[in-house]
């Protein structure tokens, strides 16, 4: 069996173990990503919404608070240097009746708190005036929120990590590792192989799979791993040209931000996602989701129709909490946290990950002696 060294071990080639790698890339660290899909970003990172969040939902000093006000700011910036495709389109956040309006009174002071930039409150009239398919009977204007083509920028990522002579190897399933002295000796499913790869680091970024992994880290106590549920979102689109140009969301419930109106870069139009808590990963969008998903969109669009609305595609994001158990937040645990040293397991990494990656990037580095 062959062995290689290499000083940073990162698991999982989406978009927040990228973004890891080349943190830690361009410190001078040499860092492999380990994949083992074939390609970068294939199950979470590259089925979501793309939306660059501005942190308005996030509970007040939590990780996602405290990570997503400012990855909103450095993902336009990173976007604008490297010539990552985006668009800064503005979100509505629309109450439809007036029992909404205690709720988005409670968005607003949560996203005053956690330093959203001009959030505003506007009245219905306003929001049809700029988007006349919509109703609404009051809004949230959140001018910072926008969208991403997110293989483009884990692709910049990717082309980051190998300017700093990092590498990643796809087809490369991790199955276990073990501390022996001063480094992590790691088993490695590549290409039907079986391999070690030595490490100083281990970085667990494997989203969906990160509980697995670290139930594979001797001697990691099974009391750090939390239990990752499955929350399937599913999207339904349409071939209308609606012309509307900025996110519509609706009021959010404790498991998702709601089933709202998203773009591509293409001006596009999608709804999504929902809600269907799985035991196991899978891409099937039931045609029978049609009708729910109508009778959501038709409170802030009465003129869509249900004959509009096409299975789109699904993607499935990794929850710390089960249905009905309320929001749940990022876990990022390190020594402090297990008593191990050099390694960092990142747990529940859902949304606001991909606008938060950058930030994630240079925390995790920073965890790490």
């Amino acid at each position: 069996m062959s062995s290689n060294f290499v000083d940073v071990l990162v698991i999982g080639g989406g978009v927040i173990g990228l973004a890891i790698a080349k943190s830690f890339a361009a410190k001078g660290r040499e860092v492999i990503v380990l994949e083992k899909e074939n390609t970068f970003g294939s199950v979470t990172s590259s089925r979501n919404s793309g939306v660059i969040h501005a942190g308005v939902y996030y509970d007040k000093d939590s990780m996602k608070a405290k990570f997503c006000a400012d990855g909103n700011r450095r993902m336009y910036e990173y976007c604008q240097k490297l010539n990552v495709p985006h668009i800064n389109t503005g979100k509505f956040i629309v109450a439809t009746s007036s029992n909404e309006i205690p709720k988005l009174e409670e968005i607003f002071s949560k996203a005053e708190y956690n330093g959203v930039e001009g959030i505003e409150r506007v009245t219905g009239n306003y929001v049809t005036s700029k988007e006349p398919l919509v109703e609404c009977i009051e809004a949230l204007f959140v001018p910072s929120s926008g969208i991403v083509d997110q293989n483009s920028l884990m692709r910049s990522y990717l082309g980051e990590l190998e300017e700093s002579s990092g590498n990643i190897v796809f087809n490369s399933q991790f199955l276990r590792s073990e501390i022996h002295g001063e480094k992590y000796c790691s088993t490695v499913l590549s290409d039907g192989e079986e391999i070690i790869i030595e490490s100083s680091v281990i970085i667990n970024a494997a989203g969906l799979n990160a509980e697995n992994i670290a139930n594979n880290i001797l001697p990691l106590d099974k009391k750090y791993i939390p239990k990752t549920y499955f929350a399937k979102g599913n999207y339904f689109e349409t071939g209308k040209d609606l012309k509307i140009r900025h996110l519509i969301y609706p009021i959010p419930n404790d498991a998702s931000l709601g089933l709202h109106l998203g773009l591509d870069l293409g001006m596009q139009v999608r709804f999504g996602p929902d809600v269907e808590w799985v035991d196991e990963i899978d891409y099937e969008v039931k045609k029978d989701r049609q009708v729910l998903f109508h009778n959501d969109v038709i409170k802030y669009i009465p003129s869509i129709k249900i004959e509009d609305l096409k299975a789109g595609y699904s993607g499935v994001r990794p929850k710390l909490k089960n249905k009905g158990e309320g929001k749940s937040d990022f876990s990022i645990q390190g020594e402090e946290t297990h008593g191990i040293k050099n390694l960092v397991n990142l747990f529940g990494m859902e949304s606001p990950g991909l606008t938060s990656s950058l930030v994630i990037g240079e925390y995790v580095t920073n965890m790490v002696n």
